[in-house]
């Protein structure tokens, strides 16, 4: 008889091995920020413990708060998905998924993951968000930018420059949008996933900071003091670390960066994010579709809805936005699949419903070292 349950605290090492064992990597180098012995690894777990009291599978949860502007949503990043190769096709994950979105139902905003479409679209989430990609490429930086200096830039590794960490913290905990990172656990956050934290110093001084893979071709974060310099920046990254092409990942809603970045670059597209899981329609819309209307702007309209049981009533006018927790009698119904369709990705401009075509996707975004 299998059980189902959250896992114990002295479980945390039988745990690590399962889960090593399936996905073939080392967890604790891999996710330093959740697999640790001082992380409250029982909160975060629920597992499938069979007859002999063996874990036989596991699905953790990071409980994440995004600040998006003046709004605060509480979400929930879904994964450590792993079951035990023997016990495969016993729907073991089914069982330990449905369990945490039972417990998302209520009091949480959204919960998100990574991972295949098919799969997670029968646990009900939708790939969606907007993720930009600018390709650079060495010949962008000697033709475009040949009259930019980079003189007095200095890239360094975090860890190499005194107080970058706790720096580098404290910008992202500045930004409009972001997830809280706390100084004395940036130096675990800024790796995860093999990614690599570099200070950025300008005279001397910190100026900003980037984090990118392992080849050095990918910077999934960029953050600088100011945003107008990161021309001089990239042009000092390709002198520094000798490479003939890199990709720098974006939200939409950093219009600045775009301005400079979309001037020279190779190549640039956008796509989905990860999948997303909404539980407060009305919530996530108001946060997001202001953040849009803000960086982007959006025509004026009116669109009336129920999104999986959900009314909700949005106007945008010369006022700004307003979110309304209320349907009118003609408003389109839409399950919760269809809504998130419409409210995540590109889907909208091709579906027959009557909305303007510049409000969706929402542009949400989660940086690669605050995914689980």
């Amino acid at each position: 008889m299998v059980s189902y349950r959250y896992a114990k605290k002295e479980e945390y090492c039988e745990f690590v091995d399962l889960i090593n064992y399936v996905f073939k990597v080392d967890f604790e180098k891999v996710l330093p920020k959740t697999f640790n012995t001082d992380y409250d690894f029982q909160k975060i777990t629920k597992v499938a413990e069979d007859e002999n009291g063996k874990l036989i599978a596991g699905v953790c949860v990071l409980p994440q708060q995004v600040t998006v502007g003046e709004y605060s949503l509480d979400t929930n990043f879904l994964g450590g998905v792993a079951v035990h190769p023997r016990h495969r096709g016993e729907n073991h994950m089914k069982a330990l998924i449905n369990m945490w979105l039972d417990d998302m139902k209520t009091g949480c905003d959204m919960s998100l993951l990574t991972g295949l479409r098919q799969r997670y679209e029968y646990f009900v989430y939708t790939p969606g968000g907007v993720q930009w990609e600018y390709i650079l490429r060495k010949h962008n930086i000697s033709h475009a930018l040949k009259d930019i200096s980079c003189e007095g830039i200095e890239i360094k590794p975090m860890a190499e420059a005194e107080g970058a960490f706790a720096f580098a913290a404290q910008l992202n905990n500045n930004k409009e949008v972001h997830i809280y990172r706390e100084a004395d656990e940036a130096d675990k956050i800024m790796v995860c996933y093999r990614q690599h934290p570099f200070a950025v110093i300008e005279n001397g001084k910190l100026a900003g900071y980037f984090i990118t893979s392992l080849n050095r071709e990918e910077i999934s974060e960029i953050v600088l003091c100011d945003s107008r310099d990161i021309k001089k920046v990239l042009k000092a990254y390709f002198e520094c670390f000798k490479t003939e092409k890199v990709t720098v990942f974006l939200p939409e809603y950093e219009t600045e960066l775009h301005r400079e970045l979309i001037s020279f670059a190779d190549e640039y597209k956008n796509g989905p994010c990860a999948n997303f899981n909404i539980f407060n329609f009305a919530n996530v819309i108001r946060a997001y579709l202001e953040l849009k209307n803000k960086s982007c702007g959006l025509s004026r309209g009116r669109f009336s809805a129920v999104m999986d049981n959900q009314p909700v009533t949005i106007t945008v006018d010369d006022n700004g936005i307003t979110v309304e927790n209320k349907a009118d009698e003609d408003a389109v119904v839409l399950d919760k699949l269809k809504a998130q369709e419409l409210l995540l990705t590109h889907a909208g401009r091709y579906m027959d419903i009557d909305v303007p075509g510049d409000w969706f996707p929402l542009p949400l975004f989660w940086y690669r070292v605050d995914q689980y």
